[in-house]
């Protein structure tokens, strides 16, 4: 499956080592794309993305455009995707499958991060990307992109409508 994002693209955003396994990390860019960012696009547009990224170079990377008279900015999908991919590295990058059991794989000068300190990090960044996915969500919305049909979109201006029962 074609990633959309790559480690240079990470490193945009977020601070990543450079001697890290492109194998481990790769793994997490794809369960990023499948778990988190596929549900928010919706499987329709997702697919459109992934099949022909070259024809979605405004929504993954982000710009300008205007709405109502006002200039407003995209961030892009890569950085959402970014940050996803991000906390999933921080969470499960270090764990490593072997014939005995999984392991962590330390230097001889390292100490690991606890694993409450992990996890801090990794919510953290989900709740980041859910913040920069809302930029994007408005994109979609204002620009009226025709593949985008999620369920969180909102289908009428208003918001909620409450009706009395009995």
């Amino acid at each position: 499956m074609q990633l959309l994002i790559t480690r240079s693209d990470i490193a945009k955003y977020k601070q990543i080592s450079k001697t890290s396994h492109d194998e481990k990390l790769n793994e997490q860019i794809l369960d990023a794309q499948i778990l988190d960012l596929q549900p928010l696009l919706g499987e329709r547009l997702y697919n459109k993305i992934v099949n022909a990224p070259a024809d979605y170079l405004e929504l993954l990377n982000g710009g300008t455009y205007e709405y109502d008279g006002l200039s407003y900015t995209n961030y892009g999908l890569k950085m959402v995707l970014s940050y996803y991919a991000y906390a999933r590295y921080i969470m499960f990058g270090s764990a490593i499958d072997t014939p005995f059991s999984i392991v962590e794989k330390l230097n001889d000068n390292s100490r690991p991060v606890e694993a409450t300190q992990k996890k801090s990090i990794y919510i953290l960044n989900k709740e980041s990307a859910a913040q920069l996915w809302d930029n994007i969500k408005n994109y979609l919305v204002r620009t009226n992109n025709p593949d985008f049909n999620h369920c969180n979109r909102p289908t009428r201006p208003g918001g909620m409508k409450f009706i009395k029962i009995g």
